[in-house]
């Protein structure tokens, strides 16, 4: 391991897990790495971009992409790469908060609604000299992303119920997993904002257009896991492997990374195999069509069946417990609206959880 007082790249040139060379890049931050581990075609371009994009000290950037791809990651990069990586890294989700708690959040409270005290700071003030990671800037209320390009613009950021203000020396970093330029169409999101934060921007691939990366992190995955529980052996069988390869990703790196882990503990020390793989993984047949980006690649339907509908049914709901239950992640993975996916999975789930409401945005 290298050790610098900025972020540093370093390609790596490993046996892989089939025996041949895999190669693995990654950047390095003082005494902890921090890995882009690829080193596909898409992955290659998109991290050129990444190391060009990080002589912008203070120009708002905009990375897209869908969930699981790394965006926060890349911007923790471009932080650390910057002069303003002595100041705060503040990260926070739109798309995680209730819209009446933003405001707050974003831009900090003096009073509250009965006139007490209670003084906070917002999280663009608390990254003051440093860089405010936006992720699912497209969940923000229209009168919010109003506020926000008054912060691009330099002006004066004063607290929710507050008098006193001071200018914000922040560089905004936002994200996407959404189609803005839609939502500019719609009138769901500001042209004005889309123009400030859209001038410069990152695309992110999907994990099923980044071939040979499965491999490279599963091995990266596996890695950590073994020196984690401080054990030299311990691989995965070719079998396996070709189920993960073959596999769609709709969560993409960060659903990877959560089977391997999940296929360690299972494994025990032993190399993983397909009885460690969830069953919508270790069933897939090798010979499988790839998917073409945006629409569904079922899991096949139970022995015996040969109902599109039980493979569709089997798709969906894997896909929600990869996107941890949550509607709004699920529908933008499978290309459909939360309208369309809250109809499948009342219809699909079972008889006992029917009339509860257990479908979060």
């Amino acid at each position: 391991m290298e050790d610098s007082a900025a972020p540093s790249w370093r390609t790596e040139h490993l046996r892989s897990l089939g025996g041949g060379t895999m190669t693995r890049v990654l950047w390095v931050e003082d005494d902890s790495e921090v890995r882009l581990v690829g080193a596909s075609e898409r992955w290659t371009r998109a991290m050129d971009e990444l190391r060009r994009l990080a002589a912008h000290e203070r120009a708002p950037l905009l990375i897209t992409g869908e969930p699981g791809t790394g965006k926060e990651l890349c911007a923790r990069y471009l932080h650390a790469a910057s002069p303003r990586a002595g100041g705060p890294f503040v990260a926070v989700s739109a798309a995680r908060l209730p819209a009446e708690r933003l405001g707050d959040e974003l831009f900090g409270v003096d009073t509250r609604a009965d006139g007490r005290p209670a003084a906070r700071p917002g999280l663009i003030e608390l990254a003051q000299g440093g860089t405010l990671f936006l992720d699912e800037i497209g969940a923000l209320p229209l009168d919010l992303q109003q506020r926000l390009v008054g912060v691009l613009d330099g002006e004066p950021l004063c607290r929710i119920g507050g008098e006193g203000a001071q200018v914000p020396d922040v560089r905004v970093i936002a994200a996407t997993s959404r189609d803005l330029r839609a939502r500019v169409i719609e009138r769901s999101f500001r042209p004005d904002l889309h123009q400030r934060v859209g001038a410069l921007g990152l695309s992110l691939p999907p994990l099923r257009e980044r071939d040979g990366d499965v491999r490279r992190l599963v091995e990266h995955f596996l890695e950590r896991q073994r020196g984690a529980a401080g054990l030299a052996d311990g691989g995965v069988s070719p079998r396996a492997l070709a189920q993960l390869e073959a596999y769609s990703w709709p969560g993409n790196v960060r659903e990877l990374r959560s089977v391997v882990e999940r296929a360690f503990l299972l494994a025990h020390g032993a190399p993983l195999d397909l009885e460690h793989l969830p069953p919508e993984i270790g069933a897939l047949s090798k010979a499988s069509a790839p998917p073409r980006p945006g629409t569904l690649r079922p899991s096949p339907p139970a022995r015996g069946s040969a109902s599109l509908g039980e493979a569709v049914r089997r798709h969906i709901l894997a896909v929600y417990a990869a996107q941890g239950g949550n509607v709004t992640r699920t529908a933008s993975a499978l290309g459909i609206t939360r309208v369309s996916l809250r109809r499948h999975l009342r219809q699909y789930l079972a008889a006992d959880a029917r009339g509860k409401e257990p479908l979060s945005d």
